[in-house]
């Protein structure tokens, strides 16, 4: 489901995790991944990428070397999930950072819930 949810950019982290706590009911990475039937596995690589969201199999690999949370590598790649999921206008301009989009839309998810 496609939406515009027709805000300006500086937000968008912040109101999407509350839209996205808001309809699964909670900011528990691990439960909201349940729900959209996106599997989570673990694998060991040099950490260069600290996780990776594969949307056509509906899966989230986490590196088990990144040395950080898993909890914020799925949350990070939830991001590009629920971002891949608005309309583009939604997003700003031709200088958006989805990577930065990504950081700032787990950081306000895994704070609020």
């Amino acid at each position: 489901m496609r939406c515009d949810l027709g805000f300006g950019i500086a937000d968008f982290g912040l109101v999407l995790a509350n839209e996205v706590i808001k309809q699964f009911g909670t900011n528990d990475v691990f439960e909201i991944a349940e729900k959209l039937k996106i599997s989570i596995v673990y694998e060991k690589w040099y950490p260069v990428t600290l996780g990776e969201l594969d949307r056509k199999n509906r899966r989230i690999t986490v590196n088990e070397n990144a040395g950080i949370p898993f909890e914020r590598i799925i949350a990070h790649e939830l991001g590009h999930y629920f971002l891949g999921e608005t309309e583009p206008q939604s997003r700003g301009d031709a200088e958006f950072d989805e990577e930065k989009f990504c950081d700032e839309f787990a950081e306000e998810l895994l704070k609020n819930g």
